[in-house]
């Protein structure tokens, strides 16, 4: 389940990135800065996998086989997006995907964390919260302005 999960999940990613690409390199740069740092407490699946009691190669291969799923979304948003209309429904769509883990996944996991620390747990967690949403803002005011 927890395999399948992810590879919807990789799908939406994949879908994002493809779209935001069909619009600009600067907004396809942007939204893969963002799933980027979405992704990263995303990849506790395989701490999960090992704990379950799966080996290391056969967890690493199920993990490689859930990223790859984001290619999928990649090559079907890049041949649809062709109008800003369907980059907007594939936004709209993979924004909700986005906004659904976060809430349904994510957040029941920051609130039942037990540890000897909770403060420091606490703290912890907001720091990496406000990490995230600084990059997202930043990238957001400033992606006009991305210039190589």
């Amino acid at each position: 389940m927890i395999t399948i999960g992810d590879g919807i999940h990789n799908f939406a990613d994949g879908l994002a990135v493809g779209a935001a690409f069909s619009l600009s390199w600067k907004s396809g740069l942007a939204t893969s800065v963002a799933v980027l740092c979405h992704e990263l407490p995303h990849e506790v699946d395989f701490a999960i996998l090992l704990y379950s009691g799966m080996s290391v190669p056969r967890a690493l291969l199920l993990n490689l086989f859930s990223a790859m799923i984001s290619f999928v979304g990649l090559y079907i948003a890049l041949s649809v997006a062709t109008d800003f209309a369907t980059t907007q429904w594939i936004t709209a769509v993979a924004g909700g995907l986005f906004l659904y883990v976060g809430l349904a996944d994510m957040l029941p996991t920051l609130v039942h964390t037990r540890s000897r620390r909770p403060w420091l747990t606490f703290g912890l967690q907001n720091l990496g919260l406000l990490t995230g949403w600084s990059v997202l803002l930043l990238l957001s005011l400033y992606e006009d302005k991305i210039h190589f």
